[in-house]
């Protein structure tokens, strides 16, 4: 189906009025073709003068199309009326064909926290004294600072700091890489349509197992530097390949904002999830006597 049949509803606001620093709730709904992909607009400065205080998505799947609702919860923290503006939904079909859909600009009303019958406080006078004022409790208020700055000097310099205790040891590279790729699934980057987040911390998670596994400074390496050590890495062919392959698709989507069809997505996280399992470190009582095992790109050490 073509990027036409996306259907696209009004947004549905919880209240059309508010004051500073009241939330309101924002509903935005659509039905978009079957497998497409839906790149909502930037939540830190898409939406005007309103701040995005969070924001969900609901799909729901048919045979021929999706179903997607919007839920943003936002705040304003300025006194001038204002209108939340056309959000821009990016929709990208199966065919790869992109276009952008605009949703209806919306106008607020900022209610005053005053009441509308409130007048200016007059005839205000000064205060009054009568009198000397008594110096005794400033006096008092004095002597009590300065036995409490004497004690704190006191214990300063005359009790001794408790050592504190040695930072817990870092996890093993493996380990920490896999609850890394588990916490990346449970953000649901993908249903949300932020593909190019999700391709980043990917890649970041790849190139910090990759430093730590090979003691190599990867996670500052540029595309060109990665694919440079992976020539000559201590790899077996298949992992080599795997690499190459992950490292020069993901480049374009995140410099160069390309969208790739959903199945080179779906497979640049099996392909990460791949070459961590397969370098990962054999355990003591596994590792072969000749040093490194060629075949599957395991190599000896943490």
């Amino acid at each position: 189906m073509q990027s036409r049949a996306v259907i696209l509803y009004p947004p549905a606001l919880t209240q059309d009025s508010l004051m500073v620093g009241d939330r309101i709730g924002v509903r935005i709904s659509m039905v978009v073709p079957s497998g497409a992909t839906v790149v909502p607009p930037p939540a830190e400065n898409g939406f005007g003068p309103f701040v995005v205080k969070e924001w969900t998505v609901d799909k729901t799947e048919r045979s021929s199309s999706d179903s997607l609702t919007y839920r943003y919860v936002l705040t304003l923290y300025t006194t001038d009326q204002c209108t939340i503006p056309a959000l821009p939904f990016i929709h990208v079909a199966a065919d790869s064909i992109r276009d952008t859909f605009m949703t209806e600009p919306v106008i607020m009303k900022i209610v005053s926290v005053l009441p509308a019958d409130t007048v200016d406080i007059q005839d205000l006078k000064p205060q009054q004294s009568a009198g000397r004022p008594s110096l005794v409790w400033l006096w008092i208020t004095l002597i009590v600072l300065v036995l409490i700055a004497g004690i704190f000097i006191g214990r300063r310099f005359f009790s001794k700091a408790p050592t504190a205790p040695p930072p817990p040891p870092p996890k093993p590279a493996y380990e920490e890489a896999i609850e890394a790729l588990a916490a990346l699934e449970a953000k649901q980057y993908l249903l949300k349509g932020m593909v190019r987040a999700y391709v980043f911390e990917l890649s970041d998670i790849l190139k910090r197992f990759i430093g730590r596994r090979f003691d190599t400074n990867a996670a500052d390496f540029t595309t060109g530097e990665m694919l440079d050590w992976i020539v000559q890495a201590p790899l077996g062919q298949d992992v080599r390949r795997s690499m190459e392959w992950f490292f020069t698709e993901t480049d374009p989507v995140k410099f160069a904002k390309h969208i790739p069809d959903r199945d080179t997505v779906l497979r640049f996280g099996e392909v990460a999830r791949e070459c961590i399992e397969k370098t990962r470190p054999l355990p003591q009582a596994e590792k072969p006597s000749g040093g490194a095992s060629g075949g599957n790109g395991a190599v000896e050490g943490s």
